[in-house]
């Protein structure tokens, strides 16, 4: 069992690093890194998974803290993709489904407007 959680980590691990490289990024610095055959996430890295987990449970008001913070934080290009894929991923939700997660199209305009602002300020 054990083994097979390793394997599936390891294999994981090794997708992720090879999409870093060919994307051009440093693979070490932006996903992951391999040390005693334990695993390590960028802070983005975590980012996105946490988001993911979030939007999976319907936690959007969780997950649209946690962009907000992490874009207050430090703008790095990662954490503006992560921002615009929840975004956009929430944007194809129907209205019903928002609503049920406490959420609105016009909190995802609202959302989208902070990031851009955010952004553009130097």
């Amino acid at each position: 069992m054990y083994e097979e959680d390793y394997i599936k980590r390891l294999i994981t691990s090794i997708g992720q690093m090879l999409v870093a490289i060919s994307a051009g990024r440093d693979a070490v610095k932006s996903n992951i890194k391999l040390d005693n055959n334990n695993v390590t996430i960028s802070e983005d890295g975590l980012l996105e998974i946490m988001i993911r987990k979030d939007m999976h449970e319907g936690k959007l008001n969780e997950a649209e803290n946690r962009i907000i913070e992490e874009v207050k934080s430090h703008k790095s290009k990662r954490c503006y993709e992560i921002a615009l894929f929840f975004y956009n991923e929430i944007n194809e939700w129907d209205e019903n489904k928002l609503i049920k997660c406490n959420f609105s199209k016009q909190r995802i305009i609202e959302g989208l407007k902070f990031v851009e602002k955010t952004y553009k300020q130097n």
